[in-house]
């Protein structure tokens, strides 16, 4: 990573490394695009028209066969609606926590297949009459629910949990799913190398010179070679005593989503934590599209760009959107910033799709979350300090040397105490005990206590008691 935001910062940075995370190709069948290759395939296959319902069922069928074979190994294949039944990463979650944290092994180890019905778009077959009275199918494109099928495996190189999804019905639209971590956690185990991770983060590592290498060691003819081979595993067709599959069921893999993203380890939680919160202060306005389009290196686009703030684990998180693609950045895990590009619409950026291209995604990706790191250096690192929070979460000393506790703001009648004190007409003209006894009277008995409350911020030179007068 070469930007002035690691330059500005460097004093106070353990150290940086930028690779994938989350990467999805999806395969296709070119030529299943059109119906009428569907059909010449089928009838090439010996399916005739005899078949008055769907006539690829007895495809479909062997195919399913073959999967169930698996169970035989004690492969586990589970029905998603009856385990689990969640959205958005819960099966990756779900074998995360029953499968691959368990597994400490080398090599293919196959976890688990999950099966779940889907809407996608698929081929379907009506029967239709002629006017002679004949009765023949026709085929037509649908979208409509079909099972498919997670197969969920530690990859020998890939590392895991990576899955491969196949669909069950024409035209067999397949996924694969790897994330760049887990591909740098493999290598390092294989080299010897001490790390440590933490959610999905490298947070230590002996050599963090070497990551930059591994990166560009993973290459789309890897990740190629690597679906071929589980594609050959599992997409077959039962035959009985064998299992096969056409030299025309091969699929062309197309990279789908793309996220590169830029780490920054801090020495000091505070200090991260901090400074992330003056960047949330300072640069929620950069979304205007001209600003964006800057980030991407394009040029600027007057729609489809935008810019939201949300929480991401319960951290706040700065998302800025531009024709599909997205930029975001967030303070995971308290020391650690990470900046990620994700890569929805390659076509915008200049970047082709096979997944051959996947080390231009890379560049692509890096070169964004530096633009942004280079506008978030503009910080003044004399306002950023490791101890700023600590008078608020730890007891101080008072003049007298007595110990005097931290606020608690998880009591009402100190949020509506400091929310009174903030307000400017106490600027100009002070405060007494009873007056703010009389304003906040639901939340406080007596002026005793009004008095310990100011106590604690007296001591920590947040409000100042006039000499000779009247607390």
């Amino acid at each position: 990573m070469k930007n002035q935001f690691v330059k500005q910062f460097e004093n106070n940075i353990k150290f940086t490394y930028s690779c994938f995370d989350r990467v999805i190709v999806r395969g296709y069948i070119r030529r299943f695009f059109s119906l009428g290759v569907v059909a010449v395939f089928l009838k090439a296959m010996g399916f005739t028209k005899k078949l008055k319902a769907f006539y690829v069922s007895s495809l479909i069928n062997s195919m399913l066969i073959f999967l169930r074979k698996h169970q035989k190994n004690n492969i586990p294949i589970l029905w998603w609606p009856s385990f689990d039944g969640g959205k958005n990463g819960a099966k990756h979650q779900y074998v995360a926590r029953h499968y691959s944290e368990k597994f400490s092994g080398e090599g293919n180890q196959v976890f688990c297949i999950i099966t779940d019905k889907e809407p996608v778009q698929t081929i379907a077959s009506k029967e239709l009459k002629s006017k002679t009275g004949r009765l023949f199918t026709k085929f037509y494109n649908a979208r409509k629910p079909v099972k498919q099928y997670y197969i969920y495996f530690h990859d020998a190189v890939l590392g895991g949990p990576c899955y491969l999804k196949i669909s069950s019905y024409l035209p067999f639209q397949s996924e694969f799913y790897f994330n760049g971590h887990n591909y740098i956690k493999q290598v390092l185990d294989k080299k010897g190398i001490d790390y440590r991770m933490k959610e999905n983060a490298i947070v230590d590592v002996k050599n963090p010179e070497i990551i930059p290498g591994l990166n560009k060691e993973l290459e789309g003819r890897i990740v190629k070679e690597r679906i071929d081979y589980w594609m050959n595993r599992f997409f077959k067709f039962d035959k009985g005593t064998y299992s096969t599959r056409s030299k025309h069921l091969k699929h062309e893999w197309y990279l789908s989503q793309v996220e590169v993203c830029s780490n920054v380890i801090f020495k000091s939680s505070k200090f991260c934590t901090s400074l992330f919160e003056r960047l949330l202060d300072k640069f929620t306005r950069i979304g205007l599209p001209y600003s964006i389009a800057m980030l991407f290196g394009k040029r600027p686009a007057r729609s489809k760009s935008k810019t939201s703030v949300r929480l991401y684990d319960n951290y706040a998180c700065l998302k800025h959107w531009f024709r599909g693609n997205s930029i975001k950045q967030y303070n995971k895990t308290g020391y650690f910033i990470r900046t990620e590009t994700t890569i929805n619409n390659p076509k915008s950026l200049g970047l082709k799709k096979p997944v051959l291209y996947l080390q231009s995604y890379l560049w692509n990706g890096v070169g964004s979350n530096d633009r942004l790191l280079n506008c978030c250096s503009d910080i003044d690192l004399s306002t950023l300090t490791d101890g700023e929070t600590d008078i608020f979460t730890k007891p101080v000393l008072d003049n007298r040397n007595n110990k005097v506790t931290a606020p608690d703001l998880r009591k009402d009648r100190q949020v509506v105490l400091f929310e009174e004190l903030l307000k400017p007409k106490y600027l100009i003209n002070g405060f007494k005990t009873v007056d703010l006894k009389n304003v906040l009277k639901d939340h406080f008995r007596n002026s005793a206590q009004v008095r310990y409350e100011l106590k604690k911020l007296i001591a920590r030179d947040i409000i100042i008691k006039m000499k000779n007068k009247s607390f």
